[in-house]
């Protein structure tokens, strides 16, 4: 079958090929950019849902009478339900569909997120958080999965690298919406309810625009051709060739699909058993020290980054709120009696100055990630780099005692963010194509666990032993630094990675 052109030659109008080079035919252009700022969105939508508990607490303490031993707990609720759901949605999402998944946890989550503004005490607060959260894990990971899957290969690496660096900068917006929130005279509206239920209901919405948002892109190709739709993945790569050209979809000269074979899966059955093979292959040698060493650093990152920089706005709040004359250290006002949750009159307020260093240093250190993600420096310099500098700035927001000086270093926390490019990137690059998927799975669950440890300790000890508690998280990162240098240079990793496949 054929058509003729202008000069009256034949020309194939048929052609089969495999879902790599049909994705590269539909191009990378307008459709890509769509899909990449929804997935950013959802991704950025379940941070804010995941940090926002780091403006909430310091203001529902006296509402939630929250007591102090408690509020590493429910900080890191967001981290406890991602735990316990992280290995469910990735195969709903292989036997339902990247989108409907997506969109119905997003959609569930930020629901039941947006009730949580309601509740009257701790316990029923704590359960709707908890709820919501055990839907949470789907978008705050699946995004990247499903950005990369629309992307043609050559595309891809840069795309999931920029989306992961944009994420720093939506993460900038926890500060600046809870800043717009708590600047609004709402009382003056004649709407009686606390800001800080109103902040949460802000936290939530994204969640719920996110789901809606959603319905407008397509499902994976991938997908599609792992469940043997063919002609709907033509479809969807017909679709994306409009959009991206402004052609007709009837222009798209691919009418026949066939697997790529590194991405080839047989049926559900032996996909499940070639997952159990991966899961100990991984605990053998030589497979086993790398995922060691890669879940050790990422669980020291995730400690700080979601774990001790949670307590980063009450802290900094509790220094500013004192008078300005006064020279005072982060431990000093952490271990004041007045500091206590107790209170009778619950005082809805975050001072200015806590948000002023906290918006400016969030959008500085987001730019920095950004910019340092797409860098020419090596991979293993950027970890170097990153667990070093914040090990000083660890150090140095308990021996000073200039109260913005403290502010901004215990904000350069979140400077730990960019190392979770380069670890992902590692073990794509050591582990061979069969183990890759489990391997980037059970580095990210050690993540998770940093998490939650570093949430609870940071919440049962700091206001105990505040300085010791600095010091071991410091002492946590110096160890990451040095463990970084066994890390392979990227021309190794690169030549390990090309014998593996």
């Amino acid at each position: 079958m054929g058509t003729r052109d202008e000069g009256g030659e034949k020309v194939k109008s048929v052609m089969e090929t495999d879902l790599e080079t049909a994705l590269d035919i539909a191009g990378a252009g307008k459709y890509q950019i769509f899909h990449c700022s929804l997935m950013v969105a959802t991704l950025g939508a379940a941070i804010l849902e995941m940090i926002g508990c780091a403006f909430l607490l310091p203001l529902a303490a006296c509402d939630l009478q929250l007591p102090d031993h408690l509020r590493g707990i429910i900080t890191s609720i967001p981290n406890i339900g991602i735990i316990l759901t992280a290995p469910f949605w990735g195969p709903v999402a292989d036997a339902l569909g990247r989108k409907p998944v997506l969109i119905v946890s997003t959609m569930l989550s930020g629901i039941i997120s947006l009730l949580a503004a309601f509740m009257p005490n701790l316990l029923t607060f704590s359960l709707c958080k908890l709820a919501g959260s055990l839907f949470l894990s789907c978008p705050s990971s699946l995004g990247f999965a499903f950005a990369g899957e629309l992307m043609p290969r050559r595309r891809r690496d840069m795309a999931v690298l920029i989306c992961n660096a944009s994420l720093m900068l939506i993460a900038s917006l926890c500060p600046i919406l809870a800043w717009i929130v708590f600047a609004i005279d709402w009382e003056g509206y004649s709407i009686n309810i606390r800001p800080w239920r109103i902040l949460t209901i802000t936290y939530a919405l994204p969640l719920i625009l996110s789901a809606l948002w959603m319905t407008q892109t397509k499902e994976s190709p991938k997908f599609l051709m792992n469940r043997g739709k063919e002609e709907e993945a033509l479809d969807v790569l017909g679709h994306i060739f409009a959009f991206n050209t402004g052609k007709s979809a009837d222009e798209y000269k691919v009418t026949s699909l066939r697997m790529s074979e590194d991405n080839q899966t047989s049926d559900d059955g032996e996909s499940s058993k070639r997952r159990r093979i991966s899961a100990i292959a991984l605990l053998k040698t030589p497979h086993v020290k790398w995922l060691m060493l890669l879940g050790f650093l990422m669980l020291g990152l995730f400690s700080l980054l979601n774990g001790l920089f949670l307590f980063t706005p009450h802290t900094i709040n509790q220094m500013m709120t004192k008078s300005t004359n006064e020279t005072i250290s982060i431990c000093l006002s952490l271990n004041q009696v007045e500091n206590s949750t107790q209170a009778i009159t619950c005082i809805d307020n975050i001072s200015y100055d806590t948000f002023k260093v906290t918006v400016i240093t969030a959008l500085f250190y987001g730019a920095i990630v950004m910019g340092a993600s797409l860098s020419p420096l090596s991979k293993k310099t950027l970890l170097v780099g990153m667990y070093f500098i914040v090990g000083v700035a660890c150090l140095l927001s308990v021996a000073v005692q200039n109260r913005f000086v403290a502010g901004v270093s215990m904000s350069t926390l979140e400077l730990t963010a960019l190392g979770i490019g380069p670890l992902n990137a590692y073990a794509v690059q050591i582990f061979p194509t069969s183990l890759r998927g489990s391997a980037v799975g059970a580095v990210m669950m050690f993540g998770r666990v940093g998490s939650l440890l570093g949430a609870n300790v940071a919440g049962i000890f700091l206001a105990r032993g505040c300085t010791y508690t600095f010091f071991a998280f410091a002492a946590l990162l110096f160890l990451c630094t040095a463990l970084s240098f066994l890390l392979p240079n990227d021309k190794v990793a690169s030549k390990t990675e090309k014998t593996s496949l």
